[in-house]
Parts: C-alpha cells; sequence; structure tokens
C-alpha cells in the first residue's frame, strides 16, 4: 500500500511506536503479532482515507472555485491568443502601411529641398515685378506739384523697378503682362517731370526776379533735392532731359551774364577815379608809391575791411576809391565762387550717374574733395572725385569707368562753357582795361601791382584745382599767359629808364655826343634812385616764388647793373677820393636799409645775395675813405 496521502504530506506515525522503534536496545520485548500488525495498518489506512475524504469535503468549495479559475483562465489565455494572433495580422498591415510613409515622406522630403531652393528666386522675382498699389496710384493720379516729396520716392522706387524688371527675362509672362503697365506710367512721368522742373527755374527768367533770387539756395535748396526726376528723363527718354538742359542754361546764362556785367561796370566806375600813374625808377620824382599795405592783395583770404570784396552799390558812392589790385581781387573771387559752384552743381544734376561695375575699385582711397561748398552729395559718385584714379585703370572694367567719366566730364565742360561764356566776356573786357588801358587817363599798373595780381591770378588756379572747377583753370591760366608779356615790358622801361641816364651820363647817347646831353645828376636825384631800387628789391622778393625766380631776378639783375653804371659814372664826377667813396658808401647804405626794413623776407636766399652783394662793395668803399 502506497504511503502517499491525497494531500501529498507524509503519513502520521503514532508515538508509541515511534517510541519503540527508536529504542531499540532498552530492555528486553515482545515482538508484534503480524494480524494484529496488519490490522492495525488497515485501521490506520481507513482513518487517513476518512481524514483525507473529510478534509476534501472541507476543501470541496475551495477546489471548485479554483477549477473555474482555471477554466476561466484557459478562456482568457484562448481570447489572448486570438488576440495575439489578431494583432499580429494588424501590425503586420501597419508595418507595410509605415513602409508606404516613409516612401511619400522621402519624396515630400525632395520636393520641400527642391521647393527651398527655388523659394528665394521666386521670392526675388515676384518682389522685382511686383508694383505697390500706392506707387501706382501716386504716378496715375497726382502730379509733382501737389506733392514733390511723394512724387520723389515714387520716381526713385519706380527707376529702381524698370531696372529690376528689364533685367528680367522678356519670356516670363508676368513680365509680358506687366509691360503695358509699366510704360503707361512712364509715359504718364515723361509728360508731367518736364514742366515740373522747369517751373523750379522760372524765376531765374523774370526780369524783376531774376537777380533778386538766389541761385545756390535755389540750386542746393530745389534742384538737387530733385535731381532723381533728371536722372530719370536722362535713362529714358535723352531727348526730353536735353529740353530741361536747356532751359535750364538759358536762364542760367541769362542770370549770369546779367550779374556780371552789372558787376564790371560797377567796378570800371571805381577803376575810372584811379589817378595813379606808374612812374619809371629813373624819373626825378621822389613820390614813389608805397605799396606795402597792398601786397597783401595777392592772398585769398585777406584780414580788414577794407579788404573785403567790393559789392556794386559802392560804385554809386562818389567818394569810394579802391586800389586796382583790389579791384582785380574782387571781381576774381566772384568768378571764382560762381564758376565753381555753378561747375559743382552741373557735375551733380546733369552728369550722367556712373553704373555700379565701372566705378574703379579704388576710387574711394585718396581721392580729392571737387569743391568747398555746401551743396549736397550726390547719392552717385561724381565724375570730378574719380577724376584722380583715371589714369590707374588697367582692367577692362575700370577703362570702361574712365570712358563714363571723361564722357560725363565733356558734357559738364560743355555746359558750364554754355552757362558762362557769355559772362567771362565781361571780365575779359576788365581784365584787359587793366592790363592795356584804351584811354590816356589810364594807366598800365605799376611792376609791383602786376606782380601782386599775377601772384593772386597763381592762388586762383590753386584754388579752382582743389575745388576741381576744371574749365575756370584753363580762362585763368590764359590771364597768366596775359599778365607776365607786361610784367617783362614794365620792366624794360624802367631798365631802359637807368640806361638812359647811365649813356647820358657816360656820353654814350646820340644827343650827348653833340653835348647836348645829361652831363650829371644831382646827387637827392641818384640818391631817390637808389632808394627805389631797394625798395622794388624788396617788395619783389615778397611777391616771388622759387619757379619764377629765373625770370623775376634776371630783369632784377639787369636793373642793378644799370644802377651801379649810373653810381659810378655820377661818383667819378667828385674829385675828392674819400668824398667820392663817401658817396658810394652813402647809397649803399640807403639801398641796404631799404631790403632790410621792406616786406621781403631778410632769410630769403635773393635777398641775401642781394645785401651781401651791397655789403661788400660798401665796406670797400669805407676801406679806400680811410684809405
Amino acid at each position: 500500500m502506497s504511503t502517499d496521502i491525497p494531500n501529498g504530506h507524509e503519513e502520521d506515525q503514532p508515538l508509541e511506536v515511534e517510541t519503540q522503534t527508536q529504542t531499540p536496545g532498552a530492555g528486553p520485548s515482545k515482538l508484534p503479532d503480524p494480524v494484529v500488525a496488519v490490522k492495525s495498518d488497515i485501521d490506520e489506512d481507513v482513518d487517513e482515507e476518512e481524514q483525507d475524504r473529510i478534509s476534501f469535503l472541507k476543501k470541496q468549495a475551495e477546489y471548485l472555485e479554483l477549477e473555474q479559475s482555471v477554466n476561466s483562465s484557459t478562456q482568457l489565455l484562448s481570447s489572448l491568443a486570438s488576440y495575439l494572433s489578431t494583432f499580429q495580422n494588424d501590425l503586420s498591415a501597419v508595418s507595410g502601411q509605415i513602409s508606404d510613409l516613409q516612401g511619400r515622406s522621402s519624396e515630400i522630403d525632395s520636393q520641400l529641398k527642391g521647393r527651398k531652393t527655388i523659394l528665394p528666386p521666386l521670392n526675388a522675382l515676384l518682389s522685382d515685378i511686383t508694383l505697390p498699389p500706392s506707387l501706382v496710384l501716386t504716378l496715375r493720379d497726382t502730379l509733382p506739384a501737389q506733392n514733390p516729396d511723394l512724387w520723389l520716392s515714387a520716381i526713385i522706387q519706380f527707376d529702381s523697378k524698370i531696372q529690376l524688371i528689364s533685367s528680367r527675362s522678356s519670356k516670363v509672362k508676368a513680365v509680358q503682362e506687366l509691360s503695358p503697365i509699366i510704360e503707361g506710367l512712364k509715359l504718364k512721368a515723361l509728360n508731367v517731370l518736364p514742366p515740373f522742373l522747369l517751373g523750379l527755374i522760372k524765376p531765374l527768367k523774370s526780369a524783376s526776379k531774376g537777380l533778386s533770387t538766389n541761385l545756390a539756395v535755389l540750386q542746393t535748396s530745389l534742384l538737387l533735392k530733385y535731381q532723381p526726376f533728371y536722372q530719370f528723363l536722362l535713362k529714358n527718354s535723352p531727348k526730353i532731359a536735353k529740353q530741361v538742359e536747356r532751359g535750364y542754361v538759358t536762364s542760367a546764362r541769362s542770370y549770369y551774364e546779367t550779374g556780371f556785367r552789372r558787376y564790371a561796370r560797377s567796378l570800371g566806375m571805381i577803376k575810372s577815379r584811379i589817378n595813379e600813374k606808374q612812374e619809371l625808377i629813373g624819373n626825378s620824382s621822389s613820390n614813389m608809391e608805397k605799396p606795402e599795405d597792398r601786397l597783401r592783395f595777392k592772398d585769398l583770404d585777406v584780414e580788414g575791411e577794407d579788404a573785403a570784396v567790393i559789392l556794386g552799390y559802392m560804385a554809386d558812392e562818389k567818394d569810394f576809391k579802391a586800389p586796382i589790385e583790389a579791384l582785380f581781387r574782387s571781381l576774381a573771387l566772384v568768378l571764382l565762387d560762381n564758376a565753381s559752384s555753378e561747375f559743382t552743381f552741373i557735375v551733380r544734376f546733369f552728369a550722367k550717374s556712373l553704373s555700379s561695375s565701372s566705378i574703379p575699385s579704388n576710387a574711394g582711397a585718396g581721392v580729392r574733395s571737387p569743391i568747398e561748398t555746401p551743396l549736397e552729395s550726390s547719392p552717385n559718385p561724381s565724375f570730378v572725385d574719380l577724376m584722380s584714379d583715371t589714369g590707374r585703370s588697367t582692367s577692362t572694367r575700370q577703362r570702361k569707368g574712365v570712358n563714363e567719366i571723361n564722357d560725363n566730364l565733356k558734357d559738364a565742360e560743355r555746359i558750364w562753357h554754355e552757362v558762362f561764356d557769355s559772362s567771362l566776356e565781361y571780365t575779359t573786357n576788365f581784365f584787359n582795361s587793366i592790363i592795356s588801358p584804351s584811354t590816356s587817363s589810364s594807366s598800365i599798373p605799376s611792376v609791383v601791382s602786376l606782380l601782386t595780381i599775377i601772384r593772386l591770378n597763381d592762388n586762383l588756379i590753386q584754388c579752382s584745382d582743389s575745388r576741381g572747377c576744371l574749365p575756370l583753370i584753363t580762362y585763368l591760366n590764359s590771364w597768366k599767359l596775359n599778365l607776365w608779356p607786361v610784367f617783362r615790358k614794365e620792366m624794360d622801361h624802367h631798365i631802359n629808364s637807368l640806361k638812359s641816364l647811365a649813356d647820358d651820363l657816360e656820353g654814350k647817347n646820340l644827343i650827348s655826343s653833340f653835348g647836348l646831353g645829361l652831363k650829371t645828376l644831382k646827387d637827392n636825384h641818384v640818391r631817390g634812385i637808389a632808394k627805389k631800387y631797394g625798395e622794388m628789391f624788396s617788395r619783389t622778393v615778397c611777391l616771388s616764388t622759387q619757379a619764377e625766380e629765373v625770370m623775376i631776378f634776371s630783369s632784377m639783375t639787369r636793373l642793378r647793373n644799370e644802377l651801379i653804371r649810373i653810381l659810378t659814372s655820377q661818383s667819378n664826377k667828385i674829385k675828392s677820393v674819400p668824398e667820392r667813396h663817401s658817396f658810394l658808401s652813402s647809397i649803399y647804405e640807403i639801398i641796404m636799409h631799404e631790403l632790410v626794413s621792406g616786406p621781403g623776407q631778410t632769410t630769403h636766399p635773393k635777398l641775401q645775395s642781394e645785401l651781401s652783394y651791397f655789403r661788400t662793395r660798401e665796406e670797400e668803399a669805407r676801406r679806400r675813405i680811410s684809405a
């Protein structure tokens, strides 16, 4: 019989049997009866089964509940297995869909990259060919005179749109559709802008308001402000732009011609009151002019009330007088300011705008300013600003820029001459009246005054060059070329006056050979000549420049040689040797005193050389006196 029980626990043994079996050898005992033992075992088995049955009956509800739980779990597992099988099928389907979505996503990514690539040029195209409604309405429904500032911004924007659209291919359908609108707005602008610009310069044409209008203010505050209007006309219709140019040239020429005619006439009236007569150095009169204070007129900037520019109304004052240097300086400064200002305006207003591709790369460095006038800067570089770099261009792009600059320069000079040539006739006539007077009451200025005018003219040329007024430089150079021969001629007159005296004293003249010439001079006359020579030399030093020293002082050397001849002949007439050399010593001291006390700088090499020459002769005369 198995010893296992239903509950799986080990069979409980009776305490006595356990005791007996566990204590063998405790003493003598009897062997158990086999029947009794079997019976005892059966009883024990019956008891165990009963106990198991009772125990099973007690736990029957638990077993039933456990069975139900097992059955329920089995059903759940079957349902779960069915769900997992369905989920697996669904998961396979979802995996296929994900694969399809990944493929579509890759395709969408490639399309997105393509659209991102095309988006910037597309945006640029749309921005270029799109006309803002406000721009169209402004150009279509209004006039420049109604709102000039609004039109100014509209024209600038419209001009940039035209350039952008013209750079686009005509094959673009949107560009083709926009072209008629552009042409219509352009035609409207070309019709209304010329009357507006010509209306701005209309006050210059008025006989009553012409000269009362400040042309500089008109140019800076109005014309330059609306210069984009003219640039728009020049780009889109040069013929119409030429009409505006002609209208301005006619008005400005009349304005300047009237002004310079009246001003030159006023200066001529003042000049007619000048009674100065040039005295040759050999004349006996000792009342030689002392123009030290007039030497300052050689500079453009002169301090003092009498150094200001002479105004036209001053000619109405009958007692008003001014030296010839002051009259020439006033006319020259008025010409300089007006001519340079006008040339700068012409450059900034009428010159074609340079394309960015044609501007030399080094145009912005080390370039001289075209003019020091308070004119507003132009949005485009002035070709005058770029002139100093034109010779450095080597590439094709730079050569193209140089060609544009030269073309603009020629146009600006042409317009300037059309405006100013009629006015220059009056300045030329006044200048000619100075160097070659037509009336007997007038005389050519002294050599010092002529040299002062020459120095002033040189300063005018330098100032014109710094301002970039090229056509005026040419005109002033013509003055310079006319002044030097007159100066040389007047110096020759002084030299000949001394030469004639020296020849008379030496008996070399034809008249002297018959005993009718001058045999002697008064000592005071000789001293006056020596004093005049010292004064003239010092003033010449003050007005000389290193580049022209040879030409100037060659004449002074000839003059000195004739003076020495006179002194030698005059002293030889003194029989007493000490008195003769005393006379020479006193003459040399007079000359040295005038050289030192004159306006010329004593550190000038020519003045030092002249002082050394007469100091040596004076020391030799003193030695002979003591001998």
